[in-house]
Order: structure tokens, then C-alpha cells, then sequence
């Protein structure tokens, strides 16, 4: 059985753009996000603003694929237009 075009067997780290502080980390990555794709992590909104492939596993950033992101704005958040209460700053209480 083939493998998905897209996955690859090295991690995928989403980055805060602005720190370089790791948000997310998926196992088997997606290849190639291009800059300004929309990428939903942990409720939030951001896009892309760079992304680079390390092949460097003995430095600061892991051997796999990098990606940067921002805060996406609420003009271009295409998401939160589409379903506004999903993305509401309090949560539900229970």
C-alpha cells in the first residue's frame, strides 16, 4: 500500500512567527504548505508566513518540516466568518 501524496515520515513543527515557540507538532507531516495557506491549530486561526525543511537533527530546530506562522486577522479569517461561535474567547462551562 502506498503512502498519501503529501505524507512523509519526519514531523511537521508549527512555529509562532514571532517567537519560534513550537504550537504544534504533528508526527507525519504535510509536505509543502504554501505561504498564506490557513492553518487552524488548537482553535486558533493563522497563516502561513515561511516554511523550511531542517535537515539538521543536532540543532535547534529538529530534523523535518518547519512552518511559521501569524495570528490570521479577523478580514481574513475566513473560518471564523464561516462559524463565529466556534471561535468565541469564553468556553463552555459545564
Amino acid at each position: 500500500m502506498a503512502d498519501s501524496p503529501g505524507i512523509y515520515r519526519w514531523s511537521t513543527y508549527f512555529h509562532d512567527g514571532d517567537t519560534t515557540d513550537v504550537l504544534y507538532q504533528q508526527e507525519e507531516g504535510i509536505l509543502n504548505l504554501p505561504i498564506g495557506s490557513g492553518v487552524l491549530v488548537l482553535g486558533k486561526c493563522y497563516r502561513v508566513v515561511d516554511s523550511w525543511f531542517s535537515y539538521d537533527d543536532n540543532g535547534t530546530f529538529n530534523l523535518g518540516q518547519h512552518v511559521f506562522l501569524e495570528k490570521a486577522t479577523d478580514e481574513d479569517n475566513r473560518l471564523k466568518r464561516i462559524d463565529p461561535h466556534y471561535f468565541r474567547d469564553i468556553p463552555d462551562a459545564y
